[in-house]
């Protein structure tokens, strides 16, 4: 979503614009580390087909995904951002009278098999929980509540749907225990797998997991956005030092 990268491209000096095929993108440095920074677009398609365009054409060296799941684990609050170290496509299998059935399917090349779940680039997972450390979130007011938020590794689930039955949410929670939801990382992540490029996904809870979070979303989504944005911001400029101490 364009909220999700706002703060990203404001940050952004040395800011240049550009266009690949169809999809505009915003160029620069954040500190010392240049960034090519681009809106995907909802869902696993969209999500897979702008990330294999642009690591076709740039070659970078890492792709890091940033921007806003539903709060799947009670223990999330609007604003704690995740650093994914398992991000799983939670439609993929075959779905049974007892929920879904996971499994493994045919990859493009001769005797692949593609996964359901992909684990972050473990180089980048640890730069990101090292990161953490001097990481300090700006506070955050929901529902008259205002709090400093968290930033902490767990579980995103992702796949096209954006409201999921309460069978489904047992059926997950279940077999998955996920602490977010979305619609877009299990596949970016899968691409990066199989074209060979480091990835690590940070995703901010916004609201609840729910049947119909149209409304839940529209009055949290800002808020999930921006506090996953500024946590992006510092782990880029952070590994950014990191490289340049070297």
């Amino acid at each position: 979503m364009p909220s999700e990268v706002r703060l990203i491209n404001e940050r952004l000096t040395g800011r240049r614009e550009g266009k690949l095929e169809c999809f505009p993108y915003y160029q620069g440095r954040i500190g010392k580390q240049k960034v090519v920074v681009a809106v995907t677009g909802v869902g696993v398609t969209n999500g897979a087909m702008v990330a294999a365009l642009f690591i076709h054409h740039f070659q970078p060296t890492e792709l890091i995904v940033s921007g806003t799941g539903s709060r799947f684990n009670p223990r999330i609050r609007t604003g704690d951002t995740i650093i994914s170290k398992k991000t799983i496509h939670h439609a993929a299998g075959t779905l049974t009278a007892k929920g879904m059935i996971y499994r493994k399917v045919r990859g493009p090349l001769p005797n692949q098999m593609t996964h359901w779940a992909y684990p972050p680039d473990a180089k980048l997972f640890k730069i990101a929980k090292a990161a953490v450390k001097s990481y300090e979130p700006e506070s955050v007011t929901v529902d008259g509540n205002t709090y400093t938020p968290s930033v902490f590794p767990g579980v995103v689930s992702a796949s096209d749907l954006f409201g999921v039955s309460q069978a489904k949410i047992n059926d997950m929670r279940k077999k998955l225990n996920p602490d977010i939801m979305e619609m877009e990382s299990a596949a970016i992540a899968q691409v990066c797998h199989q074209l060979g490029t480091p990835h690590v996904v940070f995703r901010a809870g916004s609201n609840r997991t729910q049947v119909n979070p149209g409304d839940a979303y529209r009055k949290v989504g800002q808020t999930a956005a921006s506090a996953a944005a500024r946590w992006t911001i510092h782990f880029v400029n952070y590994l950014g030092e990191l490289r340049s101490a070297k």
